[in-house]
């Protein structure tokens, strides 16, 4: 009952978000086409719009944290999110370098120092990805211990490993946001607005297409999930 309720508030939140989320992305491809307005007047209104939707997914991130307190091993299979959904998860949401693998497939046009910093926090990303995924590779590996007999303190150990599983998808969540702050940073403002543009772009596709019926034949255009850490 518990977990029911805690699913339903979630989903109400959720879904209200999703509507914005679309809303903000109309605002994005607005911005991109706008052509009129004095270069001082596009930086203005391309920095309120960037801050606007960092802090719309700030909100998704403060719901998420409270089921993650609540009930961590619900994310890891969401019944908010679609099968198809649920095989781009990594330690229960996207992979930040799916971030790196949108900016090389969608030319942003930077400029080498740009390019430059980019891989170089790409690699930073990647060796953190590696480090979150080993801890969970281990923690898994101990509660499978416990599981094939060791049973001594069990719920003293389903305690731990709990609480273990929920500082770790906070340190990815942690991951996956400092990942796209720190590209914006990068970015002029111009290239901020079209990447967060192709990102949300990315992710809606995926969530139209989870939504539909398996037997369509026609696949959203994407780029294929790396399931490389």
């Amino acid at each position: 009952m518990a977990e029911n309720s805690i699913v339903r508030s979630f989903e109400n939140f959720f879904q209200g978000w999703l509507n914005r989320r679309e809303q903000y992305h109309q605002e994005l491809i607005q911005a991109i086409t706008i052509h009129n307005t004095s270069s001082q007047e596009s930086e203005i209104r391309n920095k309120e719009l960037i801050i606007k939707i960092l802090n719309h997914y700030s909100e998704y991130y403060t719901a998420k944290t409270r089921i993650t307190q609540e009930d961590v091993f619900l994310l890891f299979c969401p019944p908010w999110l679609s099968s198809f959904e649920h095989s781009y998860l990594w330690l229960t949401g996207f992979r930040p370098l799916l971030a790196f693998r949108l900016i090389s497939t969608y030319d942003l046009e930077l400029s080498e120092d740009q390019s430059q910093r980019i891989n170089s926090l790409q690699e930073e990303i990647k060796r953190e990805m590696q480090q979150l995924t080993d801890i969970l590779v281990a923690l898994a590996e101990d509660i499978g211990h416990v599981q094939n007999g060791i049973t001594v303190h069990l719920d003293s150990t389903m305690d731990i490993f709990k609480t273990s599983m929920e500082t770790l998808v906070q340190c990815a969540d942690y991951l996956r946001r400092r990942t796209l702050v720190k590209i914006l940073e990068i970015l002029s403002s111009s290239q901020a607005v079209k990447f967060l543009a192709t990102v949300i772009q990315y992710q809606l596709s995926i969530r139209r297409y989870g939504q539909r019926r398996y037997g369509e034949q026609q696949r959203p255009n994407v780029i294929q999930q790396d399931n490389s850490a």
